[in-house]
């Protein structure tokens, strides 16, 4: 069938066109998009042109929520369920991955009921809150601990929210005013930037902190970052050290300063995405009321004005932190 997609056609060019996806088969649904939402930092780097394996011109994003309008054999999810999933898997174009598109075609086993209660605008931020959740899981921080996140984008908006949920003392930065003032209509404990991080962290946490969020994709944060994290005491205590949570988008390479993290002994965790028990813890802390990130999603708009969408959040102190398209009604 024809649906809708935003397609990157170039590096910096996008548009708006038909795409044709296959009718649904064996195992698999067809879904209506209703919303999908951006991921800035990755979909900013594969419109520039700087996404690994991507290949113009493709349908990108990843975050979608629909609802079910057709079946193939073998398929038991009824019919009018609202879903999430990562946007369609096939389609006569490339997929990276997929996710700005009116029609997609996924597996059962690839869709995730919306649970009672949860609004569909703010499910299409699940598998953002998912990459963000996977990150506290591996750092896991403890309810006596601080924690530092630094960035307030959509990554680290929602690091320091899921954060927060474990009990931790969540303390937030970041350059923009705007976003600062975001974090703490949302009841998060934040900052702005002034003159260094080490300097602006040191006043609010003179110890250190035991968790540090890097959620800049900014490699000239991080080894402010590594210089936020606590010293560890050189004793024979079983004091594991400070945990590093590399939760950006980065383009390049990035270099970590040996001695700094050497002096700490530091680990360090790179969340690789997000697993399918992220996804679906997220959506059950929104059911229970447990994640709000209605301050996250900026703004909701026709797929017609992706142009100026995307040029809006790769500003320097965009306004926005990231924004859904609207394909149907809910």
């Amino acid at each position: 069938m024809q649906t809708r997609a935003i397609l990157f056609t170039a590096p910096n060019e996008l548009t708006v066109g038909a795409v044709q996806i296959p009718a649904p088969g064996t195992g698999e649904a067809l879904v209506e998009a209703i919303y999908t939402l951006i991921s800035p930092g990755t979909e900013l780097r594969c419109l520039a042109g700087k996404q690994e394996g991507a290949i113009f011109p493709f349908i990108p994003g990843y975050s979608f929520v629909g609802r079910v309008v057709a079946r193939g054999e073998d398929v038991f999810i009824p019919e009018g369920t609202l879903v999430y999933c990562n946007g369609t898997g096939a389609a006569d174009v490339n997929l990276t991955w997929g996710g700005h598109v009116g029609h997609a075609v996924r597996s059962e086993r690839e869709l995730y009921p919306l649970p009672d209660g949860v609004d569909p605008l703010n499910a299409s931020a699940a598998h953002l809150a998912a990459i963000a959740y996977r990150g506290v899981r591996l750092s896991q921080p403890r309810s006596h601990e601080t924690v530092a996140v630094i960035g307030l984008g959509a990554i680290g908006a929602l690091a320091a929210r899921l954060h927060a949920l474990t009990g931790a003392r969540v303390v937030a930065a970041d350059l923009s005013p705007r976003r600062v003032a975001a974090a703490r209509r949302a009841g998060i404990e934040a900052y702005p930037v002034e003159e260094t991080l080490a300097a602006t962290f040191a006043r609010i946490l003179p110890a250190g902190a035991d968790v540090v969020v890097d959620a800049t994709g900014a490699p000239a944060a991080l080894p402010q970052a590594i210089e936020v994290a606590r010293q560890k005491p050189w004793d024979d205590g079983a004091d594991p050290g400070a945990r590093i949570v590399i939760q950006g988008s980065y383009v390049d390479a990035f270099s970590i300063p040996y001695q700094p993290a050497f002096r700490r002994e530091l680990t360090f965790f790179v969340p690789r995405d997000a697993q399918p028990r992220d996804l679906r813890a997220v959506l059950d802390f929104m059911a229970r009321s447990a994640l709000d990130v209605s301050g996250v999603i900026g703004d909701v708009r026709p797929p017609e004005a992706a142009a100026k969408t995307y040029a809006e959040l790769a500003e320097p102190d965009a306004a926005l932190i990231t924004a859904a398209f609207q394909w149907a009604r809910p």
